[in-house]
């Protein structure tokens, strides 16, 4: 009888825990139509009219170039600065000067890095800071 009331009560918090963390997840989720970019607000069609588009050799990616977008948007010393891409959903990554100048920004505003592991591919990017 024990084991009857147990197994029951036992699913009833699994599934309380389940919906809690995907509750949290959802509320701390952001949507905005706007980009933060080294302080500063941009649509995705503003970041698309400063930079240059580049597409990959080996890769259906295509977006403007990261490296030419920080010139843009007047990053001082750009190789002296780290930079790091936040997701709606809060993940992020930060990568080097080097690694940016090989890098995307997608229209579905991705990070696609071909030289980095696909952890770096952050997407819905709300934010790119200058470190």
């Amino acid at each position: 009888m024990g084991k009857d009331r147990l197994l029951p009560i036992l699913a009833l918090i699994l599934l309380f825990i389940a919906s809690s963390s995907s509750l949290f997840v959802y509320a701390s989720q952001t949507t905005t139509d706007t980009l933060l970019v080294n302080g500063q607000h941009y649509t995705i069609n503003q970041l698309f009219s400063l930079a240059k588009p580049r597409m990959f050799n080996d890769s259906q990616y295509i977006g403007i170039a990261l490296d030419d977008l920080m010139l843009k948007v007047g990053v001082a010393n750009p190789e002296r600065h780290t930079y790091t891409f936040k997701g709606s959903d809060g993940y992020e990554k930060t990568v080097t000067w080097e690694n940016l100048q090989n890098g995307l920004l997608t229209k579905n505003r991705e990070s696609v890095f071909p030289d980095l592991p696909k952890a770096f591919r952050v997407k819905e990017i709300v934010t790119i800071g200058v470190n």
